[in-house]
């Protein structure tokens, strides 16, 4: 019966001691996070000059966070926040049957002849694979509903550095042919000359994503967190993050007329068959993105 006894006493001891545990981490002021931010749906919301384009994007990051309680009254608090984390993004962009036409130079020939240049259905799917290190500033709100349970509200920016920037995938094709005016308009579209014909792209023949070096984004969260024991929390959170920049730069910003320096798929004897990066044609490029938010979270 003494035994019993004591071994009650010890449980209910054990049992004070480690609530008063979990409810003195509220004290603490610091706190380390480490996540995994995985995105839904669309990432990057793309507005493009250049007809028929459509895309689709997908984007995740990961990092550690550091904060600093710097106000708390009863259950509410008030948390400072800075981080770093590696953020990467993928788009895929695909233009559909494009016809255009424009005047090729003397370099465009094998003969060196100038001519005006038809590209009739060009089919294009290419995907960009974009890296960031980014450094996130926010502020978070915080209410304690029990002693293991924790919502909190956050609002802040996140500031990213070009890291890499390239061209993944590329397919496509398209029919090519040539008209000669000082020739009474011969028509020339065999493929022994200038390219002409059928033609299949692949990525040797595209160009790199032009990517801006900075882009800033402003993002809120909302989430609910969960002891697990002492120090130790889970949290899990759901983000909306805007773009305030734009995630590549404009190259193209008017394409009427089409020409030379401009045209999607262009040719010089030198360099073949050149495909541009379909990101230069976008007037817009920004982030807009909601993502779940996975959190391991250490106080002390």
């Amino acid at each position: 019966m003494k035994q019993i006894i004591k071994t009650a006493l010890c449980a209910i001891a054990l049992s004070a001691s480690l609530t008063g545990w979990a409810q003195g981490t509220d004290n603490n002021k610091f706190v380390v996070k480490a996540y995994a931010n995985i995105g839904l749906g669309d990432a990057v919301k793309l507005n493009s000059n250049l007809p028929g384009i459509s895309s689709s994007s997908s984007a995740y990051d990961y990092g550690v966070d550091f904060g600093w309680t710097f106000w708390q009254k009863q259950r509410h608090s008030l948390e400072a926040n800075i981080g770093i984390a590696y953020s990467a993004s993928s788009v895929k962009m695909n233009l559909k049957n494009l016809d255009y036409t424009y005047s090729a130079a003397a370099d465009a020939d094998m003969d060196n002849d100038s001519y005006i240049r038809h590209y009739e259905s060009v089919n294009l799917n290419q995907k960009y694979s974009l890296g960031r290190f980014t450094v996130p500033v926010y502020l978070s709100y915080g209410y304690r509903c029990t002693n293991w349970l924790k919502v909190h509200a956050d609002l802040g920016v996140a500031l990213g550095f070009k890291v890499s920037s390239k061209l993944s995938e590329l397919t496509g094709n398209g029919h090519c042919y040539g008209i000669y005016p000082q020739y009474d308009n011969l028509k020339i579209e065999e493929s022994y000359l200038n390219d002409f014909g059928d033609n299949a792209y692949a990525k040797s023949t595209g160009d790199a994503p032009t990517a801006n070096s900075f882009a800033c984004s402003i993002f809120a969260d909302t989430g609910v967190e969960f002891r697990i024991y002492g120090p130790l929390a889970a949290d899990l959170s759901f983000r909306y993050a805007a773009g305030l920049t734009n995630q590549y730069k404009s190259v193209f910003k008017e394409i009427e007329p089409i020409d030379s320096r401009n045209a999607p798929v262009t040719y010089t004897v030198a360099d073949g068959t050149q495909v541009k990066s379909l990101t230069d044609y976008a007037k817009s490029s920004k982030l807009s993105l909601i993502s779940l938010k996975f959190t391991l979270i250490y106080r002390f």
